[in-house]
C-alpha cells in the first residue's frame, strides 16, 4: 500500500494567471492510516514537465521526481547519495492491460466553498474504487475492493494554475501514474495506479486541491476481506499551507552529479 502515500498528497500545486511560472506548494498531512505513515510536511514543486516532491515524516525525508519528457520516475536518497530510476516504459505493459471499464473514479462538485491558504476553493465529493490483493495477483481467493471516499476542495484562484494543469495534462497524456511505480508491476497495483491517475486528471481539470479529506475502507466476499476491512480503515487530511509562484532552479529536478544511479528494469 505504499503507493497510496503519494496518492494522498500528489494533486497539490496551484493557480490563477495564464502567465508561465514555476509553482511550489507546501502541504501538511494528519490523520490515522493502517498501511502507511501519515503526518508531516511535504513540499511539491512543478517546473514545466517535471515535478519534485519532498515529504518529511519522523525526521526522514523522501524525495521523488516525475520527469515526463524523460519518461522516468526518480527516487533520491540524500544520505546514501543514490538515485533509483524507474523508466515509465518498464511498467507501461502492465498499465496497458488494465481496461478502461475496470476504473471507477468519480468527482462531483458541490455548492460548498471554503477559504484555504488565502484562496477560495469549491468542495467536491470524491469516490475511488481500487482493486487490491495482498499477493498482487487477482483470482486467488483474497481479492478486495478498496474504496477511497471523502472530499477535495479545488481552487481556480491560486498562483500557477496554468502550469499545474499543464503538468497533469501532460502526465495523463504520457501515461504517467502518481505513486510508487514498483507497485504498478503487479496486476492489482497497475489497476490501482491507473484508477488514481484518472481521478487526478479530473481534479486537475477542475482546479488545485487545497484540501483533501479521505476515508479508506475495504470490502470483499472472502475470508481475507473481513480481516482487511477493519485493518484498512483510515482517515487522512491533507491541507495546503502555502502556495508560491516563482522561478525554481532547474538543477533541483536533476539527479546530482555525485549520486550513484540504479535503473530498475
Amino acid at each position: 500500500m505504499s503507493s497510496n502515500k503519494i496518492l494522498l498528497c500528489a494533486a497539490l500545486a496551484a493557480a490563477a494567471s495564464s502567465a508561465q511560472a514555476d509553482v511550489t506548494v507546501t502541504t501538511q498531512t494528519s490523520g490515522k492510516a493502517a498501511f502507511i505513515n501519515v503526518g508531516g510536511e511535504a513540499v511539491h514543486q512543478i517546473k514545466g514537465t517535471r515535478q519534485r516532491s519532498d515529504q518529511s515524516h519522523n525526521g526522514k525525508t523522501q524525495t521523488t521526481i516525475i520527469d515526463i519528457d524523460g519518461r522516468r520516475f526518480v527516487s533520491l536518497d540524500a544520505k546514501k547519495k543514490s538515485a533509483q530510476v524507474t523508466p515509465l516504459d518498464s511498467i507501461a505493459d502492465e498499465l496497458q492491460k488494465v481496461g478502461v471499464g475496470t476504473l471507477d473514479a468519480a468527482l462531483t462538485k458541490t455548492s460548498q466553498t471554503k477559504q484555504i491558504a488565502g484562496f477560495p476553493c469549491t468542495v467536491h465529493d470524491i469516490n475511488l474504487s481500487l482493486p487490491f490483493s495482498p499477493t498482487g495477483q487477482s483470482g486467488q481467493g483474497m481479492d478486495l475492493n478498496m474504496v477511497l471516499s471523502g472530499t477535495v476542495c479545488l481552487s481556480t484562484a491560486a498562483p500557477g494554475l496554468a502550469d499545474y494543469q499543464a503538468f497533469y495534462k501532460a502526465a495523463a497524456d504520457s501515461g504517467f501514474i502518481f505513486g510508487d511505480p514498483r507497485m504498478a508491476k503487479s496486476p492489482t497495483g497497475a489497476a490501482q495506479a491507473k484508477a488514481y491517475a484518472a481521478l487526478t486528471r479530473k481534479m486537475a481539470e477542475a482546479g488545485v486541491a487545497l484540501e483533501s479529506r479521505i476515508n479508506i475502507s475495504a470490502s470483499g466476499d472472502n475470508p481475507m476481506a473481513s480481516l482487511m476491512a477493519s485493518a484498512a480503515k483510515s482517515d487522512i487530511i491533507t491541507t495546503v499551507t502555502k502556495i508560491e509562484a516563482g522561478v525554481l532552479p532547474a538543477e533541483s529536478f536533476d539527479i546530482p552529479a555525485d549520486y550513484k544511479v540504479k535503473t530498475q528494469k
